[in-house]
């Protein structure tokens, strides 16, 4: 296996669900959260938990909020990333 499904397959070391938390709330919660796990667990496969936003008023925020970061803000940790199937999350494996 190579890739994504190889990613998808890893069993995932730790969980950050973010059910519930805004936008903005989420930025300092998944920089720390992949910044700690780069740190202690390094080329391990975490799981950060956006939810579908099936509750939210409107569209949902956090599965773009999230992806943005993983593109931008927190990329220095993150050596390859995928949408969980199903959607609702990020499969992360930090560097």
């Amino acid at each position: 296996m190579t890739g994504i499904v190889r990613l998808l397959s890893e069993r995932s070391v730790a969980t950050l669900d973010l059910h519930g938390y805004t936008g903005a709330q989420v930025r300092p919660l998944v920089l720390d959260f992949l910044t700690t796990h780069s740190r202690v667990s390094a080329g391990s496969v975490v799981h950060v938990i956006t939810g579908k936003g099936t509750r939210s008023e409107g569209r949902a925020v956090l599965p773009e909020v999230v992806r943005d970061m993983l593109e931008d803000e927190v990329a220095e940790h993150v050596a390859e990333y995928a949408g969980m199937l199903g959607g609702g999350g990020w499969i992360v494996r930090v560097k």
